[in-house]
């Protein structure tokens, strides 16, 4: 699998579409920052984050393919791991230094990409927020949790990371710290999982498109979007090196800010 090939795992949308206009939208303005780049590469994961509060990440991606496809820019794959998964870079014809910066980019992919690091991110994310909320008052009733008081979700192996109380609300918690959008399938499963239990969906999540964050406030929920990827204290230097050369939003905090909080507090106050 490579970047591209994510596009078909978002669950968005078949391979037999119908073309979106967006598609033509997203075109110009990589071509325009390809042009202002044009001493740079670029991998697409990279580029939706980039793009992500303008174009969705499926829709960066099918551009991006295009583009390709029509000659506009330059691509070469690189081996992510053993087990198959690739990197696709991008960048514009005449960058004949192209090697040493692809060289320096998928050191520094591979290792945030280490699934001991993958893991730690996860794990960081759920403490520091389930700490934020805990200090802030809300009554934990479980972690990794797939019931809440007679009722009980069997029909997958599915859970929440979290199940929370406060004023006699009580929310259904999933946080999402990863530079890709949750995958499509296990998005629904999360909401379903809170339909059945009888509680409110909270997503706490890097990024999301707008579709998702929708279906949430429809079920009465709320969406936090905390955009930089959290990182456990000690990778302070993996943090700077991804931040330095790959430009992505990424931070290594000790708690989460109160305003954050704040504004989700202040929702459930008025609901």
């Amino acid at each position: 699998m490579n970047d591209f090939d994510d596009f078909y795992y978002d669950g968005f949308e078949p391979p037999e579409y119908e073309r979106d206009k967006k598609i033509d939208e997203a075109k110009s303005l990589l071509l325009e920052f390809f042009k202002t780049n044009n001493r740079q590469v670029f991998y697409v994961k990279q580029l939706e984050v980039m793009f992500e509060k303008k174009i969705f990440h499926w829709i960066t991606s099918r551009a991006l393919r295009e583009l390709v496809d029509e000659g506009y820019l330059a691509t070469v794959e690189m081996p992510l791991s053993v087990e198959g998964t690739r990197v696709k870079f991008l960048f514009d014809k005449k960058n004949r230094y192209y090697k040493r910066q692809i060289k320096k980019s998928i050191g520094v992919i591979r290792e945030y990409s280490d699934h001991a690091i993958a893991i730690a991110c996860g794990e960081q994310a759920d403490v520091l927020f389930f700490n934020a909320l805990v200090s802030r008052g809300f009554v934990s009733h479980g972690e990794d949790v797939n019931e809440y008081k007679d009722r009980k979700w069997e029909a997958t192996n599915h859970n929440l990371d979290f199940i929370i109380e406060k004023d006699s609300v009580v929310y259904g918690c999933e946080v999402k710290n990863t530079f890709a959008y949750i995958e499509r399938e296990e998005f629904s499963m999360k909401l379903r999982i809170c339909d059945y239990l009888g509680i409110k969906p909270l997503f706490i999540m890097r990024g999301s498109p707008k579709t998702y964050n929708f279906e949430i406030i429809k079920r009465g929920g709320y969406v936090v979007i905390f955009e930089k990827q959290i990182y456990p204290l000690g990778q302070e230097k993996l943090v700077k090196r991804i931040t330095e050369v790959l430009g992505m939003p990424v931070d290594c905090p000790r708690r989460i800010p109160d305003g954050m909080i704040e504004r989700f507090i202040r929702w459930h106050s008025k609901d």
